[in-house]
């Protein structure tokens, strides 16, 4: 790299880490709860903990400016002497989600992607239901929020796709793999977007985690990454629709390189191709485009296809001639509609 390369990229990296980033945390004290007759919200933190009921009385209110190592629920906890709170409030909270469920017959989750609050992604999740066919008595909708990161800044949003991308991985092998399994003998339908598929991917099968994203997760966040617990085989079938899927080939391959094997439980993974949508493009030929975690998967047709190649449970729906990233465009492309009636959740 030439100096005026190597002057631009430290400029732009110190403007990048400036930017004001905040983790998305609850508005509400009772953030996970059951609302009747048939939706469980479910809010985890950076780590996939669950917040407890009057979670600022212990854990207080997160720094503005978000960085991977200073706050965390079981960091917290560990630390002041009151994990076995929180682990006993988890498990609670789980076996009541368990009981919840057992005789229904289909579970809808909806999780976001990155730089969203829970106003935002609550707004969307409504809007989606609208369109479903769904039974009260028969159906659990399951809102799913994770620490997306948020920021109102352009460059502000480079600093959250590089440090949303391990919360989301987290979020997904420790909380909504936990939600999974709580979970037996349904079909279930997880409907998410943009990075949120990393979510996904991360509750079905380990993530890849870099050495140093291992460290703060285990000498900040007191995490067992080693001793996790695997997804469990309990009869479920699980279809994935993912809408504009923020991930690529890494994502679908272990430690070794190899594509994983997924449980047999998951029976389709329908995802939209979207060649005009900016953000999956990274902007195309932007600076960052080439630097930051793949997204082909929901972009490159071929990226899809050679995926695909890989399993038999890929399907995909294209998107391309709408620009926009949002997730409230991608619910209101007819598009989506036509994917509910593929998985008879259309009105």
């Amino acid at each position: 790299m030439n100096l005026k390369n190597f002057i631009y990229f430290t400029l732009l990296a110190v403007f990048i880490t400036s930017c004001t980033v905040s983790h998305n945390v609850p508005t509400s004290q009772v953030p996970n709860n059951f609302i009747n007759p048939n939706i469980t919200s479910s809010y985890v933190d950076q780590n996939g903990n669950f917040f407890p009921n009057q979670w600022k009385t212990k854990y207080g209110t997160p720094p503005k400016n978000a960085t991977r190592k200073e706050y965390s629920l079981m960091k917290i906890a560990t630390e002041s002497g009151f994990e076995a709170d929180l682990t006993k409030f988890e498990t609670t909270q789980l076996k009541g989600f368990a009981d919840r469920v057992k005789n229904k017959k289909r579970i809808i989750i909806f999780v976001h992607g990155i730089n969203n609050d829970y106003m935002a992604s609550l707004t969307n999740y409504n809007k989606a239901r609208t369109y479903m066919d769904l039974n009260l008595q028969k159906d659990e909708v399951v809102n799913f929020y994770w620490d997306g990161l948020k920021t109102s800044s352009i460059f502000g949003a480079a600093k959250v796709w590089i440090s949303a991308t391990t919360n989301s991985q987290l979020a997904g092998e420790f909380g909504l793999r936990r939600i999974l399994n709580s979970i037996k003998n349904k079909e279930i339908y997880i409907i998410s977007h943009s990075r949120g598929a990393s979510v996904v991917l991360s509750a079905l099968k380990n993530p890849v985690l870099s050495s140093t994203e291992k460290r703060i997760a285990e000498k900040f966040h007191h995490l067992d990454i080693v001793e996790d617990q695997e997804l469990k085989e309990n009869g479920n079938k699980i279809y994935s629709i993912m809408l504009a899927p923020a991930i690529g080939e890494d994502d679908f391959k272990d430690d070794q390189g190899v594509f994983k094997v997924f449980t047999p439980q998951l029976k389709t993974i329908h995802s939209t191709i979207n060649k005009t949508d900016f953000v999956l493009g990274k902007g195309k030929t932007g600076i960052l485009s080439k630097r930051l975690t793949s997204t082909d998967f929901g972009f490159d047709p071929e990226t899809q296809q050679k995926i695909a190649s890989q399993y038999n449970l890929c399907d995909a729906t294209d998107f391309t001639g709408q620009k926009s990233h949002d997730f409230k465009d991608y619910i209101n492309n007819p598009k989506f509609k036509e994917i509910l009636k593929k998985f008879k959740l259309a009105k």
